[in-house]
């Protein structure tokens, strides 16, 4: 780990209120450049976010289940739909489907949600 003038520290401090901890992560990924530690930070924080987002997709998705509610999944890419999949009654396709929404940060699955007697209806009719 290098050693940093505190003065860096201060300004990235007071740019965009970051903690010690945050402005020496960005020093050491920016290699001592102001700028680029700034868009470092900004970036960890972006992919902190993503990573808390996603979390709250499993947790949703998964109380969705327990209810009976989830349909399935629409999977996009940017704002263009790119698959909607259905699901059996469980949990395994909404985890799935969430993780996937994770690893490629570029996609967005959205939950598709019904009423029980809903879902009974068409079970009915595919069956």
């Amino acid at each position: 780990m290098a050693s940093y003038d505190m003065a860096l520290v201060d300004e990235i401090r007071k740019r965009i209120d970051a903690s010690y901890s945050e402005a020496l992560a960005g020093l050491d990924e920016a290699q001592g450049d102001l700028l680029r530690a700034l868009a470092a930070i900004e970036r960890m924080r972006a992919e902190r976010e993503q990573a808390e987002s996603s979390g709250e997709l499993v947790g949703k998705a998964m109380a969705l289940a327990r209810e009976g509610r989830l349909k399935g999944l629409r999977v996009k890419l940017g704002g263009r739909t790119v698959r909607e999949l259905p699901l059996p009654k469980g949990v395994g396709g909404a985890v799935a489907g969430a993780l996937v929404s994770t690893l490629l940060k570029q996609l967005t699955v959205e939950l598709v949600t019904g009423e029980p007697e809903e879902q009974a209806e068409q079970a009915e009719e595919a069956g």
